[in-house]
């Protein structure tokens, strides 16, 4: 895979997680867990992460671990030599840590564009 191809991915993912937070911040008054929302407004469900996360996360819990699960990739995606471990391992630490078959969704949506995530990931955990 072509890594110019996964960087530009990468980032574009990035945004999409970005839009679907502010997304989620703009509902945060009327429902508070994940699963709500999506039920409210069944079109979010199609935003990166939404429907691969824990249904019973709540609204402020979903930002508060995707602000730290994704913080450092703007600088990582800069580096000269893309740490794939640096990358994934703060996502699933973050976002799936007791919610393997989210996990699994998740990069399962991901691997067309970035087929090492899941892995990567994997690979600091040893």
């Amino acid at each position: 895979m072509n890594d110019a191809f996964e960087r530009r991915a990468l980032l574009q993912h990035l945004g999409s997680v970005l839009e679907m937070l502010t997304n989620a911040k703009e509902h945060e008054y009327e429902v508070q867990l994940v699963g709500e929302l999506i039920r409210k407004y069944p079109s979010l469900a199609q935003m990166a992460l939404l429907d691969h996360v824990a249904q019973t996360m709540s609204l402020r819990e979903l930002e508060q671990r995707a602000l730290h699960a994704f913080c450092r990739w703007p600088a990582l995606l800069l580096e000269d030599r893309l740490d794939r471990s640096a990358l994934a391992s703060p996502v699933r630490q973050w976002l799936f840590d007791d919610y393997d078959a989210g996990w699994d969704f998740y990069c399962a949506a991901l691997a067309a564009d970035v087929p090492w995530f899941a892995e990567a990931a994997a690979d600091a955990t040893m």
